[in-house]
């Protein structure tokens, strides 16, 4: 298979496989960041939502789309377990993890087409989902390193969890970019994000349109929702730049046009920065993106009309 369709919005010369392959080598970084920084839990949280993920996948798609027989084994599955799992805080339990690998791999994922089909992001609305369901459950920013290393019963304790992230606002530049703070579990490094996103770049398998217009809009927006704080602290600290790359980023669920990956990046930095102020982190920045998943077709679609219309304007100048 040399070409597959993504979504409704672009065929690639790139297979499936390939391209969730390189985000999956993508997000080792912050793997890697997570289980040297946080443990047993982020080890356990990583492998258990992904296999998961993977398991309720195949599952699923043999019985929803049992007429569609693949000829590759759909490791999108993996991809989206690990990046649900960085965007959890530590302490989090296995109780809660189930409940969103579940809603994302079967709601938004197979009910919506499957692999390389799916509108929205399974991750995004796999995380936002325990946010609205559990939270009181799910806040628990633990500290990591040293003797928290081999730290576990949070894992299978389903009581209210307690502890606040850490205020990044008293951190020095160094301390924010090295992720050396309670946060969820792989976005706080922005180190780790940024190589990831390198490597797709190189690769071929993410665009950078709605990424740094997302970024770049973000700054403005949010000076305006949210003049007393900080933007750089809130860049580096927040999560924005893990979503940018491995949400924004992503081929199957974001425009594949420029103007369209742009314009979309800009109204997913004004919701988030609308959003800030009255609703949790996770809620505004994750909502967004859902949004702009679900307007993509639209979106694409206007931006390959006005760039059609453009073209025949020109040939009929010519003419």
């Amino acid at each position: 298979m040399n070409d597959r369709k993504l979504a409704p919005f672009i065929h690639t010369y790139k297979n499936a496989p390939y391209i969730y392959l390189t985000i999956i080598v993508a997000l080792l970084p912050c793997v890697f960041y997570s289980w040297f920084y946080y443990g047993i839990r982020a080890i356990v949280l990583t492998s258990v939502s992904a296999i998961l993920f993977s398991v309720s996948d195949r599952t699923f798609s043999k019985i929803v789309h049992a007429h569609n027989d693949k000829d590759y084994y759909d490791i999108s599955s993996v991809a989206s377990g690990v990046i649900f799992a960085m965007m959890l805080p530590p302490d989090t339990s296995l109780i809660v993890v189930v409940t969103g690998v579940l809603f994302g791999s079967i709601v938004i994922k197979q009910l919506f087409g499957g692999a390389g089909s799916n509108l929205l992001n399974p991750a995004a609305g796999a995380r936002l989902i325990v946010e609205v369901l559990y939270p009181s459950h799910i806040t628990g920013f633990a500290e990591g390193g040293g003797e928290h290393w081999f730290d576990f019963m949070s894992l299978v304790s389903f009581s209210q969890t307690t502890g606040e992230a850490t205020d990044c606002s008293k951190l020095s530049f160094l301390e924010l970019i090295a992720g050396n703070y309670s946060g969820f579990i792989g976005t706080a490094c922005v180190l780790t994000a940024l190589l990831g996103c390198v490597f797709m770049v190189i690769k071929g398998t993410m665009r950078l349109y709605a990424p740094i217009s997302y970024l770049i809009s973000l700054g403005i927006f949010y000076q305006i929702f949210v003049p007393e704080g900080t933007f750089v602290v809130f860049l580096l600290s927040s999560g924005v730049v893990f979503v940018a790359v491995f949400m924004l980023g992503d081929l199957t669920t974001m425009p594949s046009r420029f103007a369209a990956g742009a314009f979309s990046g800009l109204v997913c930095a004004f919701l988030t920065a609308v959003l800030i102020s009255s609703q949790s982190l996770v809620i505004a920045i994750l909502t967004p993106v859902l949004a702009v998943n679900f307007m993509s077709f639209v979106i694409d679609y206007f931006a390959k009309t006005l760039s059609r219309r453009k073209h025949t304007s020109r040939e009929v100048d010519v003419l």
